[in-house]
């Protein structure tokens, strides 16, 4: 397909970062052109919505944009397959969208396309979701490629798997110059992605796979052999991925509970899975054969992940001993990956898994890069407390009268926890700290139950609060003031 046939209505702004190409100003009335022609040809079509940059068919299900090839050059670094057209880092990026971000993003909604989510690691989202999406770029040739093909990864001097890109939706942002209006986050902030190289939740779309900024930019580079001019119109359709390389989503539950078997010994380790019970369930289908983690893995094994990646969200009953559910984290641990299973944010009010295997260097004060606070947390018949820890606070003339316990804020319950917490905060401001990281490293010994902890430490959950559980580890011991 070729021709040009849209418009973008974004301002022109300066290019005082040689972002455009030197055609730039041309292209757009060239566009503009065809977006007023396209307006009258299409105003009577309710499948058919036209905006400014680009056209999208609810029936044919696909978008039709018009970009602009930056003329980056063979085997420059890239980190963005198509930016916007005020983006400052069309340096990096191999298209130019003659379409605003949220204009894309809206127009894959109007052929029933939903967004997905990215990357979000204070939401414990360490996978990106969301449909993924064929795009090719049509040129005067009348040749498609794919956007793949138009890079390489320095480490195989191939393209990137045919895989598409993932609809993940930028974010929603606030435009302070139209009253806090919420609009998309990629329509005001740079560096205004559309389509990405790595992960981010400033993209519409996204490769779907789990790539850093870093990783992205060190081996991705433009493929000599799809080099485009610079300034070159060109069609970008986005259509639904289909064929042998698309991929389903799948939605899998594995709720555990307290086995309530008694044991000789106790157990320790790994061991301790056989103090829980399992259900896997997708949907209202069973799929393990017996409550055993072993059943467990089999059924795991036997899901079809040609056709389906599977998303997996974890349900844990209140009377899992803290150890059990250590064990189990060590073990998802070992599956929770592209080839595996793709563990999901925890549900709420629950702890997002790998809390119960944390980074053991974080316990070394002398060289974290980071100053968290710490809670110790006691039990005792059955009743349990904590101690709220600022190992960093200085130890002034104002915070000995602000805390006389050198040992720090004690807390029976979340009410109290609350009450330490907003002590602590207090304590920080008089002291001159800044704000530290929403981390909390708590030591909890192996016997307490996970609904004992949830339950006491529920304010923390209620903001999501990376929490990191040292088990039977004792807190290192607090400077005296």
């Amino acid at each position: 397909m070729t021709g040009i046939f849209l418009f973008s209505g974004t301002a022109m702004a300066t290019d005082i970062f040689h972002n455009r190409p030197p055609n730039h100003a041309q292209n757009h009335q060239k566009v503009a052109d065809a977006y007023r022609s396209n307006l009258e040809r299409y105003r009577k079509n309710p499948k058919v919505l036209v905006l400014p940059g680009l056209l999208a068919d609810c029936e044919r299900q696909r978008v039709l944009v018009t970009v602009e090839a930056t003329g980056l050059g063979p085997d420059s670094p890239c980190e963005h397959m198509m930016v916007g057209e005020d983006s400052e880092h069309a340096y990096e990026a191999i298209l130019i969208s003659m379409a605003q971000p949220g204009a894309i993003q809206q127009a894959l909604g109007f052929i029933g396309k939903v967004p997905g989510t990215s990357v979000h690691p204070a939401g414990f989202r360490y996978w990106p979701r969301g449909e993924s999406m064929e795009l090719t770029v049509t040129g005067e040739t009348g040749s498609p490629v794919r956007l793949e093909d138009l890079v390489l990864d320095r480490r195989t001097g191939t393209g990137l798997p045919p895989q598409g890109f993932r609809f993940v939706g930028s974010i929603w942002g606030a435009n302070l110059y139209h009253h806090g209006k919420k609009v998309v986050a990629a329509d005001i902030e740079q560096p205004m992605s559309i389509v990405s190289l790595f992960n981010t939740a400033n993209t519409v779309l996204e490769v779907p796979r789990l790539v850093g900024q870093s990783e992205a930019y060190q081996n991705t580079t433009v493929n000599p052999q799809h080099a485009l001019l610079a300034g070159a119109l060109q069609t970008l359709v986005i259509e639904p991925m289909t064929g042998e390389n698309f991929k389903g989503a799948k939605d899998l539950v594995l709720k555990v509970d307290a086995n309530h078997f008694q044991f000789g010994e106790p157990l320790t380790g790994l061991e301790r899975l056989k103090n829980l019970s399992f259900q896997l369930k997708a949907g209202a289908v069973v799929l393990n054969d017996l409550p055993t983690i072993s059943s467990v893995m089999e059924a795991l094994g036997r899901l079809d992940r040609h056709k389906n990646e599977y998303y997996l969200t974890l349900s844990w009953g209140g009377d899992v001993e803290l150890g059990a559910a250590q064990a189990l984290a060590t073990l998802l641990a070992t599956v929770d990956c592209e080839r595996g299973v793709r563990v999901e944010p925890p549900l709420g009010g629950q702890f997002y898994y790998r809390a119960f295997t944390p980074d053991r260097d974080v316990l070394d004060r002398e060289t974290r890069l980071y100053n968290p606070l710490e809670m110790v947390i006691i039990e005792n018949r059955g009743a349990i407390a904590g101690r709220l820890v600022n190992p960093s606070a200085e130890a002034t003339n104002e915070v000995r009268k602000l805390n006389p316990e050198p040992g720090g804020w004690a807390f029976a319950n979340s009410r109290t926890l609350v009450k330490a917490l907003h002590a602590e905060a207090k304590l920080a401001v008089k002291s001159g700290q800044r704000p530290g990281l929403p981390v909390i490293l708590v030591h909890a010994p192996a016997t307490l139950k996970y609904g004992q902890l949830v339950a006491l430490l529920k304010p923390v959950l209620a903001d999501d609060t990376t929490v990191y559980i040292y088990l039977n580890e004792p807190m290192p011991p607090t400077a005296k003031q």
